[in-house]
């Protein structure tokens, strides 16, 4: 009887302690919603709960799939579990792989607010960073330190609950009993893992569907859930759509061959090209583009910049990724990201593939990468190598003052006029790409300027740096127009991703891509206003046109001055393709649409998906969203992105 009782309290033991992780994940899941409450502040109390509740599957998969080792050897109908040198060896584990899982969670609670997607396999590219940028996240540690607080607190709670609930018991017979509860306990861990008794196990894209509403599946998910299944760089799935030699394929092709270059290149042909990369320069963030969506009464924070779209061509712009890695792979190779990986980082970057700089380099062009950062920061050494840039510039390279460099690289200010000195002793004609740098976290610049700029409303100061860089931008186009090069020069501004929303439309799938794309002339030659969709995979196309550079290349984007090539923006994240054209956003899932918008209905509230009114719209879309997908897994799944000459 006695035996009977221990055996007993062993396996209620075993079941507080599952019972004590999924309480420490709901608190962690309370930190994100805390963490980022304004950015779901369009759900209901109701959708909120109820996404607390389906989460708890997502909790109980996770658990059940780092623990499965010690569930295990502790439901093991053998002695050997009460062995204290292995129960040591299974306690340690507990400990430590809960820690690293219940860790991720936290971070992921506040970087969510600036990638706007939970973390995944791309987190073991970026582990490299962490140790070159560790002062950075020394800065935020201190600077969120509630965040890093409540981490503490769920540590300690893992640790009580690790010494609170220790398998203890020691048998002296093993009989069917024991047999009996590990099978249960076999076929409890199995389910616990699959996510339930559905046909197939859970992955993160099904949280599209279990989810109450689209806007609470990041609150849904948990980011380790995240992180193990899609853990394998080479994870892009098959599209297979349509035979190889079905006509609907030719409906786009990023295979660019040779054609006469656009009506504007007589005016353009043989002039430098300088791309000025704006992180985190979401259109809300600029004035003279969020006019329509205004819903706060926030200072002016790009006074240059909106003067400088005055005198451009702009575009409804957007782009195709959430990260800086991303925005310069699209921008410099074409390429969106549209799977689970950075491009660049994943099994298909070392793909035979050329860029926009070696196109330009076969025509005389000079080429050029600036960034204040660390010299490989968010990868962008790697890319830079991939790309072929000649050279590349950044902190290490600034021959300024030590104190025009803080935590996380040189200011804007004073690195832009670096840039400005640099290009005007390259020879010409050149190609040169600045990437900017204050307007990320830690959001710092010198403390000489404190006071200068609007703070804005929101709770980061995000838009006090996007007002420092804009002034920094002023600075810089200040300079170069006193240089020979600055009038035989075509600017293009683009940002890489969007950052910190404040309204409604920018914390959507729709907005939250919606960055400014520009071309500045300061011949005054290319000025006007477009409301076709651009995104930044144009780019490569669109330069090559309009200088007259005629090579056949490969890209997924289209010229924005070829008035036959398809306008549309793509981009993807938690499992779902977007594709955006001027009237509409279709959301697919690869295998079927889940979402359809009419593009007015800026907050993608009324979902037109079985609205047979625009069936047959939606199925056009659909279909040229099946034939993008195609060709794109195709190209890079079969390394066939070189196009010879």
């Amino acid at each position: 009887m006695l035996e009977q009782r221990q055996e007993k309290n062993y396996w209620v033991i075993l079941l507080c302690k599952f019972a004590a992780l999924m309480a420490i994940f709901s608190a962690a899941r309370l930190l994100f919603f805390l963490c980022n409450r304004e950015f779901l502040s369009g759900e209901t109390s109701a959708s909120v709960a109820l996404a607390f509740l389906v989460g708890l599957r997502f909790d109980a998969s996770t658990i059940a799939i780092f623990n499965a080792p010690i569930w295990v050897f502790w439901s093991l109908p053998s002695k050997l579990r009460s062995w204290k040198f292995f129960n040591a060896l299974a306690q340690t584990w507990f400990f430590a792989v809960n820690f690293l899982i219940i860790l991720v969670n936290v971070v992921d609670a506040k970087l969510f607010s600036f990638t706007f997607k939970r973390m995944g396999g791309e987190i073991f590219a970026q582990a490299a960073m962490l140790i070159e940028d560790s002062s950075v996240y020394i800065n935020m540690l201190t600077r969120y330190w509630y965040v890093a607080l409540v981490g503490v607190f769920l540590i300690c709670a893992l640790a009580m609950c690790m010494l609170k609930f220790r398998q203890t018991g020691k048998f002296a017979n093993i009989g069917r009993r024991d047999f009996a509860y590990f099978l249960v306990s076999m076929v409890a861990l199995v389910i616990g893992i699959r996510g339930g008794l559905q046909g197939k196990p859970l992955k993160p894209v099904d949280v599209n569907i279990y989810a109450p509403t689209s806007g609470t599946v990041c609150l849904v998910k948990n980011t380790a859930f995240d992180v193990f299944h899609t853990r394998k760089k080479a994870n892009m799935p098959r599209r297979g759509y349509f035979a190889a030699d079905d006509i609907r394929l030719v409906k786009f092709s990023p295979r660019h061959a040779s054609a006469k270059p656009c009506a504007l290149s007589e005016h353009f042909k043989g002039k430098n090209v300088f791309i000025i990369i704006l992180e985190s320069f979401s259109a809300e963030h600029v004035g003279a583009l969020d006019r329509q969506f205004k819903e706060l009464p926030d200072g002016h924070f790009t006074p240059f910049l909106d003067s400088l779209i005055e005198r451009s061509y702009v575009f409804d712009g957007f782009a195709n990724g959430a990260t800086s890695i991303d925005g310069l792979t699209s921008v410099m190779l074409g390429v969106p990201r549209l799977f689970n990986s950075s491009y660049i980082t994943s099994a298909y970057g070392e793909n035979a593939i050329v860029s926009l700089p070696l196109l330009l380099q076969r025509d005389g062009y000079k080429t050029m990468f600036f960034y204040g950062g660390k010299r490989n920061s968010c990868n962008f050494d790697s890319l830079r190598t991939k790309a072929q840039i000649e050279e590349y510039y950044c902190e290490c390279d600034y021959d300024g003052s030590p104190l025009d460099i803080s935590g996380w690289g040189v200011y804007d200010e004073e690195f832009f006029q670096f840039v400005a000195k640099k290009v005007n002793e390259a020879k010409k004609p050149f190609f040169s790409v600045l990437f900017t740098l204050s307007s990320h976290h830690p959001f710092l610049y010198p403390k000489r300027l404190h006071g200068k700029f609007p703070k804005g409303s929101g709770k980061e100061p995000m838009q006090e740096l996007i007002a420092y860089t804009d002034y920094s931008l002023r600075r810089f186009f200040e300079t170069a127009e006193k240089m020979d090069w600055y009038k035989n020069t075509i600017f293009v501004l683009v940002a890489d991703h969007i950052s910190c929303p404040q309204q409604g439309y920018y914390k959507n799938t729709l907005g939250g891509y919606s960055i400014p794309l520009m071309f500045f002339d300061p011949s005054g030659k290319l000025v006007g206003k477009s409301d076709e969709v651009a995104q930044q995979i144009d780019l490569m196309p669109s330069i090559l046109d309009l200088i007259g550079i005629s090579h056949d290349y490969f890209s997924f984007g289209s010229s924005l001055f070829d008035v036959d090539a398809p306008r549309f923006a793509v981009s993807y994240v938690d499992g779902i393709y977007q594709l955006i054209v001027k009237d509409f956003v279709l959301r697919f899932d690869g295998m079927k649409v889940v979402g359809f918008y009419e593009r007015s209905d800026f907050l993608l509230k009324n979902n037109l998906a079985n609205s047979e009114s625009r069936r047959v719209c939606m199925e056009q879309l659909e279909e040229f969203m099946k034939v993008f997908l195609q060709r794109y897994s195709k190209s890079i799944r079969n390394n066939d992105m070189l196009v010879v000459e």
